[in-house]
């Protein structure tokens, strides 16, 4: 494989170094780099925010989500807090959902989490074994998007990924066209 530049290729190497230094766990890194954590006590739709409060960083986030959701949001929020600090001082970055793509800040945030969470090597023996983007997404515990960026980023890094199967093969045999959809 040719590694090549590309232009987030900084998101690769931050989110590798702190995976050397800090561990696995974004949890973990977001408190050893000084940011603030808070559990929402409330029922709410928010999966995360990160805002700054007197130059005090601090990521918000659901504790009622299932602890995968949670991991993915939490390692997105640290890409928010290493590359869009300055944004937060006025305007918090809020997530109701992963991966809607409003800006270059959400594609930054995505695509760092993505390098952060699933490593190359792993992903790339799946995806030469020929699984389905939702085969290894369920094999990671992570969201198919997380794991379509992370594959869209390996193959602009040069990695020679055979052509991948968009779609769950296994939903597609259990239709049977006879049947009501409520039969299924």
């Amino acid at each position: 494989m040719n590694k090549t530049s590309n232009r987030y290729r900084h998101l690769y190497d931050d989110a590798n170094r702190l995976r050397a230094r800090y561990g696995a766990d974004p949890k973990a890194v977001l408190e050893a780099l000084g940011v603030g954590l808070v559990a929402m006590a409330t029922s709410t739709k928010l999966l995360g925010m990160y805002k700054t409060v007197l130059n005090k960083p601090f990521v918000f986030y659901n504790d009622r989500m299932p602890a995968p959701i949670q991991r993915m949001v939490l390692a997105h929020e640290l890409g928010h807090h290493l590359y869009h600090r300055n944004h937060a001082e006025a305007d918090a970055l809020i997530e109701y959902t992963l991966f809607h793509l409003t800006d270059a800040m959400e594609l930054e945030a995505n695509i760092f989490s993505a390098h952060f969470l699933l490593e190359d090597e792993a992903v790339y023996a799946m995806a030469r074994a020929g699984y389905s983007y939702m085969d290894m997404a369920r094999a990671f515990s992570v969201d198919v998007n997380l794991m379509i960026f992370k594959l869209n980023e390996m193959q602009r890094m040069g990695y020679d990924l055979p052509p991948l199967d968009p779609a769950d093969n296994q939903f597609y045999r259990k239709i049977d066209g006879r049947k009501l959809p409520e039969d299924l």
